[in-house]
């Protein structure tokens, strides 16, 4: 296969897994007009054989008209199906995502110009007596990520939300300063977008926070039928002395339906407010 026809695989399944199915409301009113249409058609013909034919040709035609305006929609509705079925499995679009997280890592320590042993880092679940045979515990940025909430979502069969688009920022604190590195991945495609770098030292880091902000353009609707009337982004903010923040979307929900929040994937938040938490304090305090 040539990097072309995996590229052109890859779109067809990121765009089959989010195309969205015709709702219970369309698959309704396709048999309101189509098959109304086709029963009020034999209604007529009856009429017109043995009653009478005035009437049965002008019932004919009132079908005829609720036939003509119900086709399209079907047609419209198999279309909608054949794009979207059969559905991928979800573990096929976490896989595509996961692949693009780890070009995004790699990307990171390229654009900032640092290696992995420049980081001052150790992943949470490393045991030193475990592993006592690797030598140093293995170094890798720390990441958050997140939806970009105007992209198309789905529902997965395991519950959880999956967006077309993520942000993504990349944290590289180092012995002087703490590096970021922002971009967007898009599933569809092989590529990182809207990329941003940042260098800070460590005394110009005057907060670390999570916050909640409106929100506006989430999909209207999905298919598990979840409407959300005020929309809430729960945001990682890191902000500096200059008063510029560095912000990503970790969560969404419902303000006025507390209970109805979206089911993502892993983002990584916790651990990245703990451990910059835990460095910043230890960096200022020496």
């Amino acid at each position: 296969m040539t990097l072309s026809e995996a590229a052109d695989d890859r779109r067809e399944i990121v765009d089959r897994y989010f195309a969205r199915m015709p709702s219970a409301q369309e698959r309704a009113r396709i048999w309101l007009y189509a098959g109304g249409g086709a029963a009020v058609i034999v209604v007529g013909v009856l009429l017109t054989v043995a009653g009478p034919w005035l009437l049965g040709i002008a019932v004919i035609a009132l079908g005829g008209v609720g036939l003509a305006r119900g086709l399209p929609l079907y047609e419209a509705y198999r279309d909608a199906c054949e794009a979207a079925l059969p559905k991928p499995r979800d573990a096929i679009i976490d896989k595509i995502r996961d692949h693009e997280l780890a070009k995004v890592r790699r990307r990171a320590l390229e654009r900032l110009d640092l290696t992995a042993e420049d980081l001052e880092l150790a992943p949470v679940d490393w045991d030193p007596l475990a592993d006592a045979g690797l030598g140093a515990a293995p170094r890798d940025p720390l990441v958050v990520t997140g939806p970009v909430p105007t992209s198309r979502a789905t529902l997965g069969g395991d519950g959880v939300w999956r967006f077309s688009r993520y942000a993504v920022l990349v944290l590289c604190p180092t012995d002087y300063h703490l590096a970021l590195y922002r971009c967007v991945i898009d599933l569809r495609v092989a590529g990182l977008f809207q990329e941003e770098t940042h260098e800070y030292h460590y005394a110009d880091v005057v907060a670390v926070l999570t916050a909640v902000s409106d929100g506006s353009d989430l999909p209207a609707e999905d298919d598990g039928g979840l409407w959300f009337e005020k929309v809430l982004l729960h945001e990682f903010q890191l902000v500096v002395a200059s008063g510029d923040r560095t912000r990503i979307v970790f969560g969404i929900s419902d303000e006025r339906h507390p209970d109805q929040q979206l089911r993502l994937p892993p983002s990584g938040i916790d651990n990245v407010v703990r451990t910059v938490r835990t460095m910043l304090r230890d960096k200022k305090a020496a």
